[in-house]
């Protein structure tokens, strides 16, 4: 897992890196206190170039801890299962819109994952799609789907203001 890990922490710095570099190009936008198409992309570079280096760190930082022993995979769960997740997520955004349909979707990642307090779960799972609201809604001025369902997160929406 060691080795795995700096080699795919090196492929996605670069990887990173030349999406950064791709993204340069990208035209400015007029409109006042209106963050621009380079924007985003600016964001994704950063977030994926700390998470690659971070991998690369723990990597190293694995290799230099030699008494540790790795966990075997034996009894992790089948990535599909993962992915059946998320396609469920994705087929029931539109109806449900961001904030309902995202609760249920980070519990149960957090459950797969492993997470058994529940109180631990149940606040993760709503905390992070309301944060996630509303820094898309107030810091970026951008709104995020709220599906044709929407007596729930209407009510949701009157919480977060």
């Amino acid at each position: 897992m060691r080795i795995k890990n700096i080699i795919a922490g090196i492929f996605l710095t670069i990887l990173g890196l030349v999406y950064g570099y791709l993204t340069t190009g990208l035209p400015e936008r007029s409109l006042p206190n209106t963050p621009g198409p380079s924007f985003f992309p600016w964001i994704l570079t950063f977030s994926l170039l700390v998470l690659s280096v971070s991998l690369v760190v723990q990597g190293f930082r694995m290799a230099a801890d030699q008494s540790g022993s790795e966990k075997p995979d034996g009894d992790s769960i089948p990535a599909f299962l993962f992915l059946g997740v998320f396609a469920v997520y994705l087929a029931l955004l539109p109806f449900f819109g961001f904030l309902i349909a995202s609760i249920p979707f980070f519990a149960v990642l957090m459950a797969l994952y492993g997470e058994t307090r529940k109180l631990w779960i149940a606040s993760l799972a709503i905390g992070v799609p309301v944060f996630l609201f509303l820094v898309f809604r107030d810091v970026f001025n951008l709104p995020l789907p709220r599906g044709t369902v929407s007596i729930l997160d209407g009510a949701l929406v009157a919480l977060t203001g």
